[in-house]
């Protein structure tokens, strides 16, 4: 039985040792806010959609992923959830490094992934908070959130904000062919709401570099200088998986995406980038 009744927790508290202890580079830039402004104003005067390609769940495909990335000149935002990492199918640490040396965000995704709607207040606190303290204290310049499944209410988009997050990502919200085509094409810059960024969701809809473009054409025909937020999971050669892209079509996929962007016909960021702001310590 889903449960409605919640419960509030004070805020986590988080010391002054653990954000000094930082590692990463970004996570120590004063101006990271004013470069998302900077960001921000360039994608909108290039009249241009910018895309953001997120990846969910930290699998340990991802560092090939980024790699594949890097080779094209594109950034992506990768959202892993802490309690997973190190185990099987899953990145490791070092490979969580690895990908955010080449210049990828990293993002939280909660501990152990749950259906946070589901959730007591005080769990869901628990599950994002300690999780965005455990990537932070790791050396991760944390700024930006992912809801597992998708799955947010009020408390959630409440508690993601409360635990210093810039922006939170949603999965849907933006223009589908089969479900929402009345949704608008692109996200507005800066988002209209950093608590539920809205995304493009292709689960059940063929995972193709052909589909994947069709979000992209559509948006340059009708969007303006929005954004268009992809969300992929695992990319592998499993059919029967509904959330996992084929690594030839994804590599299509990018390549165009990278073709693209030399002619100016695009931008491409990561999401911590066109959010901006600085990175807040834990409450």
């Amino acid at each position: 039985m889903r449960l409605t009744v919640k419960r509030l927790l004070p805020a986590c508290l988080l010391t002054a040792a653990t954000i000094a202890g930082l590692q990463h580079p970004a996570a120590a830039t004063p101006g990271s806010a004013g470069l998302g402004q900077a960001a921000r104003q360039q994608a909108r005067a290039a009249g241009v959609p910018t895309v953001v390609l997120t990846f969910d769940d930290g699998t340990a495909d991802h560092l090939a992923v980024a790699k594949m990335l890097s080779r094209r000149g594109l950034k992506g935002t990768f959202y892993v959830s802490s309690g997973r990492l190190g185990k099987r199918g899953y990145l490791s640490v070092a490979a969580l490094r690895a990908i955010a040396k080449q210049g990828h965000e990293i993002g939280g995704h909660t501990l152990q992934h749950p259906h946070l709607p589901e959730m007591f207040d005080a769990a869901q606190q628990t599950q994002i908070c300690d999780d965005r303290r455990t990537l932070l204290k790791m050396g991760f310049a944390v700024r930006s959130f992912a809801y597992p499944f998708g799955a947010l209410d009020e408390a959630s988009k409440r508690i993601a904000m409360s635990c210093g997050y810039n922006s939170a990502r949603d999965i849907n919200g933006l223009y589908r062919p089969d479900s929402c085509r009345a949704c608008p094409v692109t996200e507005t810059i800066p988002p209209a709401d950093l608590a539920a960024v809205r995304a493009t969701s292709q689960t059940r809809l063929p995972r193709t570099a052909r589909t994947l473009r069709e979000f992209v054409t559509r948006a340059q025909r009708e969007g303006g200088p929005g954004m268009v937020t992809f969300v992929f999971h695992e990319i592998k050669n499993e059919p029967r998986d509904k959330y996992a892209t084929a690594p030839k079509e994804f590599a299509a996929f990018i390549d165009w995406v990278a073709q693209q962007r030399k002619a100016k016909k695009i931008d491409v960021r990561t999401l911590g980038d066109l959010v901006g702001g600085s990175v807040s310590p834990v409450p």
